[in-house]
Order: structure tokens, then C-alpha cells, then sequence
């Protein structure tokens, strides 16, 4: 689920941010696949980050070499709270794709 400055901005409150903030639920073994999804040299992603974050529920940061941008990877935690926002999406269309959107005053997005 997509968070911070898309959400708010997508929301009608807009904040100008050069990073994306995205909440993932990744177990080691699916790490891997993820990794190869962002090939060198366009982009850097750390492999020992990403084990890093998976093991304590932190987080990892992805930059597109060339373009400039960064999405932070925040790690899905299993306290209540972090269940509560991801188990409160609804179906929403923008931009002619369908995601799915968590209410208004969470701020959150999943896709």
C-alpha cells in the first residue's frame, strides 16, 4: 500500500516529496523475486538491506540510479495498528486503475 505525500496528494491535500513511501508484507523466501524486479545499474537496492528489514520489521530504500527517485520500503509489522490500516481498504479508481485505497484519514494506499 502506497503512503505519505502520493496518498495525501491524490487525497486533495497536496506535499511535495521526491520519494515514495510503500507498506510491504515480505517474508525472506519471497525477497529474492523482489530484488530481481530492480536489475543494476538502473537501480540500487541492497540485498543485505532488504534481509535486514525483512528480519526486523524495518525498513529498506530502492533508488532509480537514473531518474533520482527513492521509494521507501516500510515492512507490514504485526501489531495492531499496522493490521488495522491494511485490513480497512476499498476498491477505487483513479487515472483509469483500479487499486486498492485504505479511508481518507489513514493516508494509506495499496496497489
Amino acid at each position: 500500500m502506497v503512503t505519505g505525500s502520493v496518498v495525501s496528494s491524490l487525497q486533495g491535500e497536496p506535499r511535495s516529496t521526491h520519494d515514495i513511501n510503500v507498506v510491504i508484507s515480505l517474508c525472506s523466501e519471497s525477497s529474492p523475486r523482489l530484488i530481481q524486479q530492480f536489475p543494476a545499474p538502473d537501480f540500487y537496492l541492497d540485498e543485505n538491506a532488504v534481509s535486514d528489514a525483512v528480519a526486523r520489521k524495518s525498513m529498506f530504500n530502492l533508488l532509480d540510479v537514473n531518474g533520482g527517485d527513492k521509494v521507501d520500503f516500510w515492512m507490514l509489522t504485526g501489531e495492531q495498528y499496522d493490521l488495522a490500516r491494511w485490513a480497512r481498504e476499498c476498491v477505487r479508481t483513479y487515472s483509469a486503475k483500479t487499486s486498492w485505497f485504505l479511508p481518507q484519514r489513514t493516508r494509506f494506499w495499496r496497489s
